[in-house]
């Protein structure tokens, strides 16, 4: 993966879509960048394919995450290398068949936790992709197989394209333990999200108890430790327990 932030048509010259090949984006609705509107400046909004569609949340449409396929000489390239944002969400080159790719997409609408609880996957957020991927390494395949090469807030990686299972029904993937337990050590704001996120829902009784500004900055504090989610979740639970006993 390279260092330096590169713009899409750099990307695309450094290796060029080959026979076969194609571009394809990857956005969502939720970014303060607004992508579906710079998509839509180019009066091409027959080529939306929205995710989630044939799903329970197809009319989610202000969560909608998209597959597109950008024009190499059209303005959507330029304007995903002037955004500053890091949310939009990214590109990547496939020579796959392109319904298999949407439908694998949208077999990652929702990932299993370990704990067992299903939560949806923001695959199409740069910032949440990349580190996972990077963790993966060779294993990102079995997440993404479809994929030889990214673009991902002008970061390039370079993958492996392997053969593209049917669509399965969701959830199918469940991340490893491991790579959570990365993802929260360099990202504290998502671990503390999550973790109230797991108190709201497993023990709803605790936050009854205090109000949520309070928890939240008890929660702030417990993953700034870095440790593992197991543990912080009993850390937390066992504060709580003391203060309210």
């Amino acid at each position: 993966m390279s260092s330096e932030r590169l713009a899409p048509r750099e990307w695309l010259a450094a290796k060029p879509l080959a026979e076969g090949e194609r571009l394809y984006g990857v956005f969502s609705s939720v970014s303060a960048a607004v992508p579906l509107s710079a998509w839509n400046r180019q009066g091409m909004h027959r080529a939306l394919r929205p995710l989630w569609q044939g799903t329970p949340y197809a009319d989610w449409q202000e969560v909608m995450p998209y597959l597109v396929e950008p024009e190499i000489d059209g303005s959507f390239l330029d304007w995903v290398g002037e955004t500053d944002a890091e949310d939009w969400g990214w590109l990547a080159v496939s020579s796959g068949d392109p319904e298999r790719i949407f439908g694998h997409l949208r077999s990652l609408t929702q990932v299993r936790m370990p704990e067992g609880n299903e939560v949806f996957f923001r695959f199409w957020d740069g910032r949440h992709l990349l580190p996972i991927l990077t963790f993966l390494g060779t294993d990102a395949a079995t997440l993404l197989p479809m994929f030889d090469r990214y673009l991902i807030n002008g970061r390039a990686l370079q993958a492996s394209e392997a053969v593209l299972p049917p669509e399965r029904p969701f959830p199918w993937w469940t991340p490893p333990q491991a790579l959570l337990d990365s993802l929260a050590r360099e990202d504290s704001s998502t671990l503390s999200a999550n973790l109230l996120q797991w108190l709201q829902e497993e023990h709803p009784d605790l936050c009854d108890c205090l109000p949520e500004a309070n928890l939240r900055l008890k929660i702030a504090h417990l993953a700034r430790r870095g440790s593992d989610v197991a543990t912080l979740k009993n850390a937390l639970l066992e504060q709580l327990a003391l203060e309210l006993n």
